[in-house]
């Protein structure tokens, strides 16, 4: 199989305008009103095949909102602006449900994720050239690598953090973002003929609906995060009472202000003001992390926090006493993950493929703490596509013969 580097497809597989420069591309077409996504809508159900990718104001908003999707065809980008389009967004929702277009993303969770949260959309009809790449085994798969080593383009990470939210975007963003989808199509076109050729299509179409259906969560505020920050384990119970009370208003300011948690202040800032608390304002804006400027906006609000802290000890949480028994039934259940770790492993290196493109890890999961016996409640416990029921099922059900019951070692 492939490993990717240099002519990784061959020839492109349509004739694009000048493809290998951008200067000559067709004129890119904005939508930022309901009778232009209308047009668009009835341009892609025509073409029967569609690329898109979105932009998110992650690292600028507490919370992920869409604010770009990008959209090809094979010979037209188009760029459409869900704040001008508000509601009216949702016209594309039939288009991105209807499993008879092909909806072409690279690297999809997120995007399907944003889509889900911000439209309600269930996404049908995709193909993500990701995946594709990984179940034909290319070392290298992320699209600007792709997108320079086929087609001589160079994307500037400039613009991989831009702040997608603010308004009028900038010709550099309108590039930036109109490469991620321009070649989707070409691409789709390329990787359907290997697989095909692999045999692997089968494989691919069923991680494809796997994505469809296993969405991302957004994030929720998690008031009880500080539990897993580094270092947080070190300190004392009344270091662990500051530290709980600073990351609840860092959480609360966050939501507040619409800001990532880490722009309001950094985890190492935290840590450092809760094992070490400040005498005053004047303390607290000499702290490296917070500076004379950051100190009289939020120092209020810090001194605050730490002082609803006083006098409180975080105790040592208490590991409740298990019965022999039960010992025993979580060292088998951990005992029999890692046996299907292994035989995944060993599937993986026998059909030459990554392991998580083989079974998914929550699968995995499921299958070990149900463990099914038989091939109806096998199916019963994980959704296994043809090609897994084709070349896996036969082989984890032997495995799973040979497992322990938990319940009854």
């Amino acid at each position: 199989m492939p490993e990717g580097g240099p002519a990784l497809f061959g020839p492109p597989s349509f004739s694009f305008m000048s493809p290998l420069d951008p200067a000559n591309w067709p004129p890119l077409k904005m939508v930022e009103c309901a009778d232009a996504l209308a047009e668009a809508v009835a341009c892609w159900r025509a073409e029967g095949i569609v690329g898109i990718d979105t932009e998110s104001n992650s690292f600028f908003a507490y919370r992920d909102r869409l604010c770009l999707l990008q959209a090809s065809t094979h010979d037209q980008d188009w760029i459409v602006d869900p704040i001008a389009l508000g509601e009216d967004l949702q016209l594309i929702n039939p288009l991105l449900e209807d499993p008879g277009i092909v909806k072409i993303f690279h690297s999809a969770e997120y995007d399907l994720m944003l889509l889900k949260q911000d439209l309600g959309v269930e996404m049908r009809g995709l193909f993500d050239t990701q995946v594709a790449m990984t179940l034909l085994s290319y070392e290298r798969t992320g699209l600007a690598h792709l997108l320079e080593t086929e087609y001589g383009i160079k994307v500037s990470k400039k613009e991989q953090r831009s702040n997608w939210g603010l308004r009028p975007l900038s010709a550099q963003q309108l590039r930036y973002a109109r490469t991620d989808t321009h070649f989707l199509v070409d691409l789709r076109q390329r990787l359907l003929s290997e697989l095909e050729s692999h045999n692997m299509l089968s494989a691919a179409t069923g991680e494809f609906g796997r994505l469809e259906t296993e969405i991302l969560q957004p994030r929720e505020p998690d008031l009880d995060g500080w539990k897993r920050m580094k270092k947080a384990r070190g300190l004392d119970g009344a270091a662990k009472a500051r530290l709980r009370e600073l990351f609840r208003w860092r959480e609360q300011t966050a939501d507040q202000q619409d800001r990532p948690v880490f722009r309001v202040m950094a985890n190492e800032t935290l840590i450092e003001l809760a094992a070490e608390p400040p005498h005053d304002l004047r303390d607290l804006s000499a702290r490296k992390g917070v500076g004379w400027s950051r100190g009289k906006r939020i120092g209020d609000e810090v001194l605050a926090a730490l002082g609803r802290a006083k006098g409180q000890v975080v105790e040592a949480e208490r590991v409740a006493r298990v019965d022999p028994a039960e010992r025993r039934r979580r060292r088998v259940l951990r005992d029999n993950l890692e046996a299907l770790r292994n035989w995944r492993k060993t599937m993986a290196r026998e059909l030459d493929l990554p392991s998580e493109r083989l079974l998914h890890r929550r699968h995995l999961e499921q299958i070990a703490q149900q463990l099914p016996r038989t091939r109806d409640d096998l199916l019963r416990t994980v959704s296994l596509n043809d090609w897994q029921r084709e070349h896996l099922e036969d082989s984890l059900l032997t495995a799973l013969a040979a497992l322990p019951d938990p319940e009854t070692t």
